[in-house]
This record gives structure tokens, sequence and C-alpha cells, in this order.
């Protein structure tokens, strides 16, 4: 298979061909809302899972989403869970597109925080 390069720094990349456009790890480290509030992702345990937060904040949220929406480098990309174990990052494009249910989905890519994301956070008790 073809190397593959970092879409938000370039550096060179072991390609996956169910990855194939995805962000290095340092890149993923600068994922952001579209406030420019850090964020933080992990799997929610051994078997898996997509938890994500603040990195300001200890509150982790391991809740119905399966991606996240957010920017790196001002680019919106979507961040998931591995198929094997880990979180990836790819652009979001028509390949890797949320479901439309929002349930599904958190969406921080705004300037304005997702009223339905705030929602969840109030009904876990978290704040913004």
């Amino acid at each position: 298979m073809d190397d593959h390069f970092c879409p938000g720094c370039g550096k060179a990349q072991r390609a996956f061909p169910r990855y194939p456009w995805y962000f290095c790890r340092d890149c993923l480290t600068t994922a952001e809302d579209g406030t420019g509030r850090r964020l933080v992702f992990g799997n929610a345990s051994l078997s898996g899972g997509l938890v994500w937060g603040f990195a300001d904040d200890l509150s982790r949220y391991d809740d119905r989403a399966i991606l996240v929406i957010c920017l790196i480098r001002k680019r919106r990309v979507v961040v998931h869970e591995a198929r094997f174990g880990g979180v990836v990052a790819e652009p979001f494009n028509s390949a890797v597109l949320p479901p439309r249910d929002e349930k599904y989905h958190v969406d921080l890519s705004r300037s304005q925080p997702d009223p339905a994301v705030l929602e969840r956070l109030k009904e876990t008790g978290r704040k913004t």
C-alpha cells in the first residue's frame, strides 16, 4: 500500500486501508472545539467505547456518542473509536459522515456550543 501522510502536519505514517486519510497522534493531541478549548479522547474500557473530555477538566463523557466532530488545525474532523481499540481522527468528508441522529455524535466544531451537547452535559451534571 502507498505511504500515508498526516493531513494535518504531513508527517509520514503507516498506511491502513480502513483509515486511508487519518491524522497522526501529535495532531490528535491538538484537537479542539469551536471556541479553541483543547479536547482529549480515549477508550471507555478494554472492550472499547469512545470517551472524550476537555483537557482543562478531569470530567470525561462516555455517553451514547460513537463519534465526535471537532477541529484540528481549524479543519473539521471526525474522531471515533478505531476498530481494534484506540482512537482515530479523520477529515470530515463524504467518506466519514456522522449519522443524522444526533444521539450518535457530538458536534463540538462550532463557535457556539451545540444545544444538544449542552443538554447532555446538563443531564450528567457537568458544565462546558
